[in-house]
């Protein structure tokens, strides 16, 4: 653990500057059982404080838990959090109607993700017969499109790309070092021109249509493109795939119950009895509703 920790926490620690907890009476923070590792500005902190950011981080940081140094780098954050937002309480920021509005926006963002998560913990899961008939009422948004894996050594000159194309007939293991040393191509061309997967219509026509009429294994003459001259090579090839239920239940699981969610939403803003009474602002039921909480 080093000192690069700090700087991935302060992002997220600093952001709700303006939304840190006012200062405590002694008497509230005396509750807390845990043992005190710091005083400053009149608030006591806790070991609880602590764990509590750490809980609030993501999974792959949890194990820092334990580590002292990292600890020590948290408690600086909540110090230097807590100072600064008493001085702007101070100044009196939080009485300005910009700062304001930011701080309720924000509060509603926590608000509505708590509520969205609670209401999700009270929804009972898909049941397999709902999982089924998704799946068969959605066959095509589970079907994978044919893929191929292919490389390819991009040139400026057709007299170049045979020259290339007559040393791989002598020797085809050295595709990758001759795409390292000629291809144009500076996004593939440290893997040895390697495209990895793709379906039609990712790259352009003349490629594509060569690429995918060649079978595992082939390298194709030189093909012509906007970009300069190609030569293609098909590494392995997917057909057509549709996904087994087994597959596609986590993403069908997801789906049901965000519409579930959906309806929920739907039923709590249908007896809110809303009113739009600028006609200019009257959407259609089919148009979708931007949401940003």
């Amino acid at each position: 653990m080093n000192n690069k920790i700090t700087w991935l926490l302060l992002p997220s620690l600093l952001l709700l500057l303006a939304a840190c907890q006012p200062e405590q009476p002694e008497e509230v923070a005396q509750i807390d059982p845990t043992p005190i590792v710091a005083k400053a500005g009149g608030i006591t902190f806790h070991e609880s404080d602590i764990d509590r950011e750490i809980r609030a981080m993501p999974d792959s940081l949890q194990h820092i838990a334990s580590d002292p140094i990292a600890r020590g780098q948290i408690l600086n954050v909540l110090i230097r959090r807590s100072i600064l937002s008493k001085q702007a309480r101070e100044i009196g920021l939080e009485r300005n109607p910009q700062i304001v509005s930011q701080i309720e926006r924000a509060q509603n963002t926590i608000l509505i993700e708590a509520l969205e998560n609670w209401q999700v913990s009270q929804t009972p899961p898909p049941t397999e017969e709902q999982i089924a008939q998704y799946y068969k009422a959605h066959l095509d948004d589970f079907t994978i499109p044919e893929q191929i894996h292919a490389r390819h050594i991009l040139v400026g000159s057709e007299k170049l790309a045979w020259q290339l194309l007559k040393k791989l007939g002598k020797d085809r293991d050295s595709f990758a070092t001759l795409a390292a040393t000629h291809s144009l191509d500076d996004s593939n061309k440290s893997r040895g021109g390697d495209l990895n997967w793709f379906p039609r219509g990712i790259m352009v026509e003349a490629f594509e249509k060569v690429a995918f009429s060649l079978k595992e294994g082939g390298i194709s003459k030189p093909v012509q493109t906007q970009f300069g001259w190609h030569i293609i090579e098909a590494l392995g090839k997917r057909p057509t795939h549709v996904k087994s239920i087994d597959e596609a239940r986590d993403e069908i699981d997801s789906i049901l119950m965000q519409e579930a969610l959906n309806q929920w939403i739907g039923k709590l803003v249908s007896k809110a009895n809303v009113a739009i009474l600028n006609p200019e602002y009257q959407l259609s039921k089919d148009e979708p509703i931007e949401t940003d909480h």
